[in-house]
């Protein structure tokens, strides 16, 4: 992977960040803001798994974790630290998942 290829995908990652701390930010309890902190979420944890998949399990998490917040963890970010922790090169899979 270039350079320019993981700059680009630290950058997404810090826009899907802002995004998701303004979601958090603007909530009022309202269906609206809870509809906003739902997608903010999720598109944070799929520019989150494409740098999983471009960059292999230690380097994403490195990259991840210049640009998280605290409000942005979940189960699965906390499994993969786990698994990085103990040197594991598989990636934890979610419930129902198998490796292609």
């Amino acid at each position: 992977m270039t350079m320019n290829e993981r700059h680009a995908l630290a950058v997404e990652l810090g826009r899907v960040e802002v995004a998701l701390q303004r979601a958090y930010a603007a909530m009022d309890g309202s269906v609206e803001s809870r509809t906003r902190l739902a997608r903010a979420k999720e598109e944070y944890r799929r520019a989150e798994a494409a740098a999983l998949h471009a960059l292999g399990a230690e380097d994403a998490l490195e990259l991840v974790e210049t640009t998280d917040s605290p409000c942005a963890h979940t189960p699965e970010q906390e499994a993969l630290r786990a698994s990085v922790a103990r040197g594991e090169r598989e990636l934890p899979l979610r419930s129902g998942e198998c490796h292609a």
